[in-house]
């Protein structure tokens, strides 16, 4: 909701500030021009203003944050600080286009909360900072996901990892401590990219975390090697940034802990770190990790009663030990830290935020101690690309899809430079004719479930509700309505859906990779709640504008029959079957055969 009450007038914005906003505006003069164009031929304007109580939002189509940097140029935001959309009046001075909370968002790494920042790199800014935070937060974008994935677990060499939101994760910890009294305490442990090489390499690695009842993702290299194979990352769950939120949640319920790990003066320093910053915490006990006889340390742990056992001897030391000695141990939870102790005792030094944000803090930590991480962090990152790669670019189905997008991109590019003067005649006839926006958006679901915005002519007269009944006579196979004397078509949306010409907006989509030209037509999303496991097949693949039961009768073939051959793509396809179809697209349209 915009925030338009007591509004504060943003003063005292930089040089410096309008400089480097004039700077990157100029740099990026052609983006702006395409974003202006797709803008106004969606809403009817070049821009949008959105007034909150400290300064105004500038925004193309609602989500560039592009856009913002006309504000500050105009003086109504800052370059870097807090959104204005959370902004309060308070805040005025604080207030600006980028912010470390955006790279956080779109690294998937959950932001502290809003006014409990550690770090006040959003406040104290240096010159430096202003120039590159545009930059880093272009960067970030990479990994950012529009739709947020469903919480799973996905498999790495016979290993579940937690892959989903950081909240469900510590819901899921709070489940397993609060459970009935089990005969074994549960297990909870972290892999990041150097883990997985150990995954791929070890046998007995993978025997004990197979044991584990919950494993999260640590690093941004997951998420990475995610995307590569097509899935939806999740957050960046790591042990450093993730424990204190156990200890936060066994703070407020009052469970009690046990620490155990680290050098015997580490181990000191830690706890009483642990006891200033959490002075509510039940802390049980704690134990260095240098020992020589594993009885005498779990009589120590038992004896203290703790149901949270913290295990920091790093990785797969660590594991070793749990898998080993769990049985013996009265605790509910067992936790693998690795080297969190060391951390909060001060013997190794976090990254600074700025560089934690961009998932870098390996780099940092190689600077540290360059010769004991050199193999850990150089050898172990390039063979973990290097396997990840070569394990999600099939060759045959790389050429294929790179062939593919190549032919996606220039025949939408040369479709919408030959349809660009027909369309801003189509559009004012539209827009005279039906008095709204003659662009139709309606949200989709795509290659593995992800939703997107899909782009069509406006057809349909949306105030003209259908009866229930009317509407259940023309469903197709419990799934798909189809009724060709649809009442809401329009006159003018007869002759556009009869020859397709509704769905030319929809090489847009094409352009930024959210559909192909073949493949199977983008479903809706209460069409998708009704698949069955075979139907979700189709959702492997991006969808396409034509397909096979496109060009082999259209809308007169049963929703099966359209599923069949769905599938079949989904299986056969080639680049000379997408070229087939495309050619066979032109007749079939022309004919107007089974439009609807």
């Amino acid at each position: 909701m915009n925030r338009v009450i007591n509004r504060v007038t943003i003063t005292d914005v930089s040089i410096l500030d309008r400089l480097i906003a004039l700077l990157y505006s100029v740099v990026s003069f052609p983006v702006w021009v395409c974003y202006a164009i797709q803008n106004y031929s969606l809403c009817g304007r070049v821009l949008s203003r959105y007034e909150y109580c400290c300064g105004f939002d500038y925004r193309f189509c609602e989500t560039s944050r592009l856009a913002r940097l006309l504000a500050v140029v105009k003086g109504d935001l800052h370059l870097i600080g807090y959104s204005p959309k959370i902004a309060y009046s308070s805040d005025n001075q604080y207030v600006g286009a980028f912010s470390a909370r955006d790279i956080h968002e779109n690294l998937g790494i959950k932001p502290i909360e809003y006014h409990h920042l550690n770090d006040d790199v959003e406040l104290k800014i240096y010159w430096w900072k202003k120039c590159i935070y545009p930059l880093l937060y272009a960067y970030s974008l990479l990994f950012k996901v529009v739709d947020k994935p469903i919480n799973q677990r996905i498999k790495w060499f016979g290993i579940e990892v937690f892959n989903g939101h950081q909240n469900v994760a510590l819901k899921i910890i709070q489940q397993l401590i609060i459970a009935i009294p089990k005969k074994h305490p549960s297990l909870i442990g972290y892999v990041n990219a150097d883990c997985l090489n150990k995954l791929k390499d070890s046998h007995h690695y993978r025997e004990n975390l197979s044991k584990f009842n919950l494993v999260l993702p640590d690093g941004v290299g997951l998420k990475w090697a995610l995307k590569l194979k097509g899935i939806l990352p999740g957050d960046n769950i790591n042990g450093t940034d993730f424990s204190p939120k156990i200890l936060e949640l066994a703070a407020q319920k009052n469970w009690s802990v046990f620490f155990l790990g680290g050098e015997r003066e580490i181990s000191k320093k830690a706890l009483t770190r642990f006891k200033n910053i959490y002075p509510k915490l039940n802390i049980a006990g704690s134990h260095h990790g240098f020992f020589d006889n594993d009885q005498l340390v779990i009589d120590y742990i038992n004896k203290s009663k703790a149901q949270i056992l913290f295990v920091g001897f790093g990785t797969p030391i660590q594991e070793q030990w749990v898998v080993d000695n769990y049985k013996y141990l009265s605790v509910n939870i067992v936790i693998c830290v690795g080297g969190m102790f060391d951390f909060y005792a001060g013997k190794v030094r976090r990254a600074p935020l700025l560089i934690r944000q961009v998932g870098f803090e390996w780099l940092y930590r190689l600077y540290q101690e360059p010769k004991r991480l050199w193999n850990r962090y150089v050898v172990g990152n390039a063979n973990f690309i290097f396997w990840n790669v070569s394990h999600a670019l099939d060759i045959r189905m790389f050429c294929l899809n790179f062939l593919s997008r190549t032919i996606d991109v220039v025949i939408s590019l040369i479709a919408l430079m030959i349809w660009a003067p027909f369309h801003t005649i189509l559009y004012c006839l539209l827009f005279i004719t039906e008095r709204k926006n003659p662009i139709f958006k309606q949200v989709r679901v795509g290659k593995n479930g992800q939703r997107f915005t899909m782009y069509k002519y406006t057809t349909m007269d949306n105030n003209i509700i259908l009866d229930e009944e009317e509407f259940k006579r023309y469903v197709s196979d419990g799934i798909r309505y189809k009724n060709k004397s649809d009442p809401r078509i329009t006159k003018f949306g007869f002759w556009l859906r009869k020859f397709s010409v509704d769905e030319i907006p929809q090489f847009l989509n094409v352009l930024k990779g959210e559909m192909k030209l073949v493949g199977p037509r983008p479903a809706l999303e209460k069409e998708v709640e009704k698949y069955t496991q075979v139907h979700k097949l189709r959702l492997l693949i991006k969808p396409g504008m034509t397909g096979l039961w496109q060009i082999s009768g259209r809308s007169e073939l049963s929703c099966n029959k359209q599923f069949e051959l769905d599938l079949h793509y989904v299986v056969t396809r080639n680049i000379m079957l997408d070229l087939l179809i495309l050619i066979k697209t032109v007749p079939a349209v022309l004919s107007a055969r089974g439009a609807m």
